[in-house]
């Protein structure tokens, strides 16, 4: 019975990265617990104490690491595949893992980290910046695998970095109620929100114009200038927001944990709709054309 629901779960989670994946060569991530990414042929999942490759044309399994489960070592975080050929995988043992995409060969990891890494790095180029419930995010460079900088928040950061092009920074979200921008090259600090009023766990979406969107567990969703971290507007919601919001065509979606899914005006925060399909929602909506998926 125990295999069957694992079996029945991977089952899921491909047919999620077939979804993804379909029409396109472009590389796709859900942004929740389990972790999956997908290329145009291959679903890499975190699932519990193994990290699996799965062929997106069959529901095969191509490779699994480690090839004998540890149960001192979990994976939740999404998977991220670099420019450079690596897939690197964030785990509960402390430790940001590199791994060969086509064989789940470890090429090496990083245990700078002094607690859980529950999200996934962020990738710019040749750096993976990668956030731990420590309260450090750490840069990394990917050809010495050393440390370049860590910088730290006031409290543990369960949410990936984000980034805009050109503006050689990354934003960070904590649970600690404050968002932060650090400079790319030598993570000095360049800004920090005002207390947001609730724990920031989900990952900011950013706008072309400067933008910046998180949810929040004091129940609202908020609209930040990236530039300087004020705040520019509030949406209140029914519950937590657990995740960030999705971002398209200057609208906002995303869900809270009382089951609603909202639909706002990105500019000014004004809603366009919302619903309550079922349970709580903690992932980021897919939006494909005029179709939206989640979870």
């Amino acid at each position: 019975m125990m295999r069957s629901k694992k079996i029945l779960l991977l089952s899921i989670l491909v047919f999620l990265g077939m979804i993804l994946s379909a029409c396109s060569s472009s590389i796709y991530a859900s942004t929740g617990w389990n972790g999956l990414t997908a290329d145009s042929n291959t679903a890499y999942v975190a699932a519990g104490t193994q990290v699996y490759a799965v062929d997106l044309k069959t529901g095969s399994e191509k490779w699994r690491y480690p090839a004998k489960a540890n149960s001192k070592i979990t994976f939740y975080a999404n998977p991220v595949l670099t420019p450079d050929g690596q897939l690197l995988v964030a785990s509960y043992d402390h430790k940001l893992y590199s791994l060969n995409p086509a064989s789940g060969a470890e090429n090496w990891n990083y245990s700078g980290p002094t607690n859980r890494l529950i999200a996934s790095p962020l990738v710019i180029q040749n750096m993976a910046y990668q956030p731990s419930s420590d309260s450090y995010v750490y840069a990394v460079d990917l050809t010495s695998h050393q440390l370049v900088w860590k910088a730290s928040t006031g409290g543990p950061i369960w949410a990936q970095p984000a980034t805009n092009p050109g503006c050689g920074c990354i934003y960070v979200v904590s649970m600690d109620h404050f968002a932060y921008a650090f400079d790319a090259t030598n993570g000095n600090l360049l800004w920090k929100s005002q207390d947001l009023g609730g724990a920031l766990v989900g990952t900011p979406a950013v706008s072309s114009e400067g933008v910046l969107y998180e949810g929040t567990f004091g129940k609202e969703m908020i609209a930040l200038d990236a530039k300087t971290g004020s705040i520019l507007w509030r949406f209140g919601t029914q519950n937590w927001v657990w995740s960030g919001p999705a971002l398209e065509n200057n609208s906002l979606y995303f869900g809270d944990l009382a089951g609603y899914l909202y639909a706002l005006n990105a500019t000014d925060g004004t809603a366009i709709w919302r619903i309550q399909p079922q349970n709580a929602i903690v992932d980021t909506p897919v939006v494909m054309g005029d179709k939206m998926y989640f979870t």
